[in-house]
């Protein structure tokens, strides 16, 4: 885990220490105008002035992955503007987030300052949060060189380091060290095994445990196949209750006729007949399971007109010889086509078609006949 990137307490104390000394270097009235004031001198109020009234860390005592805060508090003379570190690091502990503060205005026209940076420690023992420094500089000169917004009580730290010479009145103060303990998650027996918390960089960099790394990935991905299949078990069984039942054998004829009407006679006038024959065939096939392929059209349509003769009911339609008779000039007409030299046109198809629609529409089903 890492925060904002910040130059580390060495880095930049030294550039601002250069600076600084630069700014020391200038003619003596400037310098020395903090010591005796005089006519020709700013007066204090037009000086910066920045003192940490109190610092502490938010806990002395935590465990290990724990997050806790330094807070301090910081007061600004009238006209001043301070420079706070992004972010603060050491050893043993981390930024968890950048540096965040409020401002609120005093009696005297002074600026206090509530800065809190947020922290996590990740080893066990003393941690040191070390001694760092915060800045302060005249506003109406951090607004001038566009380091610093105009009536704004904190600038930005890293245009504050880039331009420090351009503050001839930038000054420093330095925030004391804070001591935390950070107690471990183990138990004594874990700690006499030698077994101890490992820093961020060796759970999720190059010093990782890569034996433990390629198991848990194998583990994962074996994870994801079996709940990859379970769950296209799963979505096909759904799908198969979803299912519409089975067409019954007369509403199946009847789409078979919608589907042969589409496709049309124009191409092949004898395969548009074989089918529409076909098409019959298999309806009146259910009605007598002792019917079958290997009958022809003639002996199909005598079993038919024998059976309606058997169980014909006077007054009812599909019951009767004579209802066959339509259905058997039909099959006739296609057989003629299939094997005879009779071609068609497209109306007569259409009529055919019609007319074995309009048959198996009033013929009972072979379960109504049974």
């Amino acid at each position: 885990m890492t925060g904002p990137r910040t130059p580390g307490p060495t880095g930049y104390r030294a550039l601002l220490c250069a600076g600084l000394f630069v700014v020391a270097m200038l003619p003596g009235a400037r310098l020395r105008a903090q010591d005796t004031p005089d006519a020709t001198r700013p007066v204090a109020q037009d000086m910066p002035r920045l003192t940490v009234r109190s610092v502490a860390l938010s806990a002395d005592t935590i465990g290990i992955g724990d997050r806790f805060q330094l807070q301090m508090s910081i007061v600004l003379a009238p006209g001043s503007v301070a420079f706070l570190p992004d972010s603060i690091v050491g050893p043993g502990f981390e930024p968890f987030g950048p540096v965040e503060w409020t401002a609120r205005t005093l009696g005297d026209g002074s600026t206090e300052l509530a800065v809190t940076y947020p922290l996590i420690a990740f080893q066990v023992g003393t941690v040191t949060v070390p001694e760092f420094e915060v800045f302060a500089a005249n506003a109406t000169e951090g607004a001038s060189t566009g380091i610093a917004p105009a009536g704004a009580a904190v600038g930005d730290f890293e245009e504050f380091v880039e331009n420090v010479a351009m503050l001839p009145s930038a000054r420093l103060r330095p925030v004391p060290p804070q001591e935390v303990w950070v107690a471990s998650v183990l138990i004594l027996e874990d700690q006499e095994y030698g077994i101890a918390p490992r820093p961020a960089a060796d759970v999720a960099g190059r010093n990782r445990n890569w034996p433990a790394t390629a198991l848990t990935v194998l583990f994962g991905m074996g994870l994801f196949a079996v709940s990859a299949v379970t769950l296209r078990d799963w979505s096909a069984s759904r799908a198969a209750g979803r299912r519409s039942p089975p067409l019954s054998p007369r509403d199946a004829a009847l789409a078979a006729l919608d589907r042969l009407v589409a496709r049309g006679v124009a191409e092949d006038p004898r395969a548009f007949f074989a089918s529409s024959s076909e098409i019959a065939r298999r309806y009146v096939e259910t009605f007598d399971g002792r019917w079958g392929p290997a009958w022809t059209s003639t002996e199909l349509m005598r079993g038919l007109q024998a059976r309606e003769g058997v169980g014909a009911s006077p007054g009812v339609p599909g019951t009767s010889p004579a209802h066959s008779a339509p259905l058997a000039r039909e099959m006739e007409f296609a057989e003629a086509v299939k094997f005879g030299g009779k071609r068609p046109d497209a109306v007569t198809a259409e009529r055919h078609v019609r007319a074995l629609r309009s048959w198996i529409e009033a013929a009972p089903s072979g379960d109504e006949q049974a």
